[in-house]
């Protein structure tokens, strides 16, 4: 019998894991994750959301978003308020020593990056962000 070829799902998380994985060793080397990494440049994007908010932005389940939430407030890059709307819910803001340290994050993920359009070429990365742009577009629509 044939081996039977990788379906899509298998090849899109196995590069995903990949990806994550280099991605992950990189931020390692200056005491970063993954997680801490993509929590704390949804914060500088959009301060002051509250965790239930940035755990559905990134698709982390609560208690994951609150791990990671916790690691990057004992390291004084994000803080916790009261939301002013609602004093039982948390809002989370970037500290100014975390825009500095994302700046750095952001040096060695666009280092990864750069090395893996290099690898691709410009056309197949620019042909590859766009078909992966679509389809996660499409899932979410049809999530709705």
């Amino acid at each position: 019998m044939p081996p039977c070829p990788p379906a899509l799902v298998e090849l899109l998380t196995a590069t995903s894991r990949r990806l994550s994985r280099t991605v992950a060793a990189a931020l390692a080397e200056d005491g970063a994750t993954l997680g801490g990494y993509r929590v704390l440049r949804t914060l500088v994007a959009a301060p002051g959301v509250t965790m239930g908010q940035l755990g559905a932005g990134l698709h982390l389940p609560g208690p994951t978003a609150t791990r990671v939430v916790d690691g990057l407030v004992d390291a004084a890059l994000v803080y916790r308020l009261p939301d002013p709307a609602d004093r039982r819910r948390v809002v989370v803001h970037p500290s100014a020593l975390g825009r500095i340290r994302l700046a750095r994050w952001e040096a060695l993920v666009q280092a990864r990056e750069q090395s893996l359009a290099r690898s691709l070429g410009e056309q197949r990365t620019a042909e590859l962000a766009g078909s992966l742009s679509r389809l996660l577009t499409e899932l979410a629509d049809d999530d709705s």
